[in-house]
């Protein structure tokens, strides 16, 4: 368990949320593990309350996603009439920093979430638009770059500087498609406009700890092997002196 610890919440029961849980999720992941953050993944039947809150009791994190289907209260589970986040356990949240990929759950359940003490929501106000290939079902360019941007979170970044990236990402995107394809720079821009932060804006995590132990163990191991270094060539004989003749 360290400082900033983020659990993924992925359900898989369709092909909305395969291609969100397996084309975009996985992008989320990879960032955060790059940067020594460590990362629990509920994926499938673990996406359930229970293994939720033994997550949030035994490991602490402090950063939390959810990719599925939602509403305006709810982030949906893999069981018919079974949420995993709801306005029920809007509390458990607390002190957290959320981020939720599915529909309509900036509405209540974000505000809900904050009112209950989580620190930030970000989160989609209407229908999150997706538009991906008919044969390989892969997002097409912008989606997942777009839709896993708040994971900016873990290059240090306040929630509000991780939602303006976010914007400047769907607006990179849209002015792409614009030139390409105008129906898809529309859904990214309809994304865009329905994309929220609820909360504090100053909230942030701090770099890894994970990160700090491994630079601290680069300087520990590079002065053991520059004194060693020392060490040798304080006691080996140079090789271009020959012996003196008696």
């Amino acid at each position: 368990m360290g400082e900033n610890d983020t659990t993924i919440v992925r359900t898989n029961f369709d092909l909305v949320t395969e291609v969100l849980s397996t084309k975009i999720a996985p992008e989320v992941i990879e960032y955060a593990r790059k940067r020594l953050y460590a990362v629990y993944d509920l994926y499938k039947e673990k996406a359930n309350k229970t293994e939720l809150l033994g997550n949030f009791i035994t490991k602490v994190p402090v950063v939390v996603w959810g990719f599925s289907h939602g509403s305006e209260d709810a982030l949906i589970g893999p069981e018919i009439g079974e949420n995993v986040f709801d306005l029920a356990n809007a509390v458990w949240f607390n002190n957290k920093i959320v981020s939720i990929v599915a529909c309509h759950t900036g509405r209540k359940l974000a505000p809900a979430m904050v009112d209950a003490g989580a620190r930030a929501v970000f989160a989609y106000s209407d229908e999150l638009r997706l538009r991906i290939t008919g044969d390989t079902y892969e997002p097409l360019e912008g989606f997942k770059e777009c839709i896993s941007a708040p994971k900016y979170i873990y290059d240090g970044l306040k929630a509000k500087d991780v939602y303006d990236a976010v914007i400047a990402e769907y607006n990179k995107w849209i002015d792409y498609w614009d030139e390409k394809d105008p129906v898809t720079a529309d859904v990214l821009r309809h994304d865009r406009d329905c994309f929220v932060l609820v909360g504090s804006g100053e909230s942030k995590i701090t770099l890894s700890t994970y990160l700090f132990m491994g630079l601290t163990d680069i300087f520990a191991i590079t002065w053991v092997v520059a004194r060693t270094l020392l060490e040798i060539v304080r006691l080996t004989k140079p090789l271009w002196r020959g012996e003196k003749g008696g």
